[in-house]
This record gives structure tokens, C-alpha cells and sequence, in this order.
């Protein structure tokens, strides 16, 4: 919970986030209480307690995320690590499935179908899921086997 009054001032805050104006903050703001990100009361903000809504990974996953990958695979990866935590059963997918729930057609692309290919290779490689590949008599699938909060650590490093 953070009291309204003991906020910084607005201009503090765009500076802090990095953020260009005041409106555009509030605008920012704004949404992520409309989409109910953030509630807000008459004194206070409070972020509400929705493991649906919130993933909390380490500091250090999150930085080598974004130093070395690309936003596609941070997105695989969430979407991925999400459907393991909270997913009651096995999680079993294709390619295609993947691609449909990430927004992006894989169906007759041959090069959106590699790169999720290699998204998945990728996150397994540095140790940040495993999964096995098989055939239902129709098509490829994966399963989903388990997804770490960590990555790898390289050897030398």
C-alpha cells in the first residue's frame, strides 16, 4: 500500500520512470487501474494479491532475459511459465498453438514456425524449461515438462 501524500511529486515520477510528461503518466496510471492492475482508494494505491495477474521471477532471470533475448521469447517464456504454474494438468501444445496464443500465425509461415522452434530451443538450452517433443498420430506436439525461475549460469562466469 502506498499512501497518496507519500508519493513524489509528478514530474519525480516521469523522470524516475523515464517517462516524458505528467499525462502520459497518468495515462499509464490510469489504465493499469481500469484494467484493475492497481486499485485505488480515496487515500492510497494497493496492488491486489492475484497470482493470476502477477509473475514473480528473479531479478537475475529477468536481466538476462532482456540483455539476451529478444521480446518474443521473454513473452514464450512468461506465457510458458504461466500455463506450467497454474495449469492443473500437463500442458501439451504445437507450434501453431503456440504462435495462435502469442498472437502470431504460424499456420503456412514457414519462418514464424522456426523461430518458436527455436524460442523453444533457446529457453531449454539456458535451462529456463524442458519439455519433450512427440507425435499424437496427427501432428508434432510438445509437453511441457517444467519451467525454472533461473536461468543456466555458464561455467566460466
Amino acid at each position: 500500500m502506498v499512501l497518496k501524500k507519500n508519493l513524489p511529486p509528478q514530474d519525480q515520477i516521469c523522470e524516475i520512470l523515464g517517462i516524458k510528461s505528467a499525462k502520459t503518466y497518468r495515462a499509464h496510471l490510469n489504465y493499469l487501474i481500469e484494467k484493475e492492475y492497481v486499485i485505488k482508494e480515496k487515500d492510497y494505491y494497493y496492488l491486489p494479491e492475484q497470482e493470476d495477474v502477477f509473475l514473480m521471477l528473479p531479478l537475475e532471470t529477468i536481466q538476462f532475459l532482456v540483455d539476451t533475448t529478444k521480446e518474443s521469447v521473454i513473452k514464450t517464456y512468461i506465457y510458458l511459465f504461466q500455463r506450467y504454474k497454474w495449469k492443473k494438468s500437463e500442458y501439451v501444445f504445437t507450434i501453431e498453438e503456440l504462435g495462435q496464443h502469442l498472437g502470431v500465425s504460424v499456420q503456412g509461415k514457414a519462418r514464424n514456425y522456426l523461430m518458436f522452434k527455436n524460442i523453444l530451443t533457446a529457453l531449454s538450452n539456458n535451462g529456463l524449461i524442458e519439455y519433450e517433443s512427440f507425435f499424437d498420430g496427427k501432428s508434432p506436439r510438445k509437453r511441457l515438462l517444467k519451467v525454472n525461475e533461473r536461468h543456466k549460469e555458464n561455467s566460466d562466469g
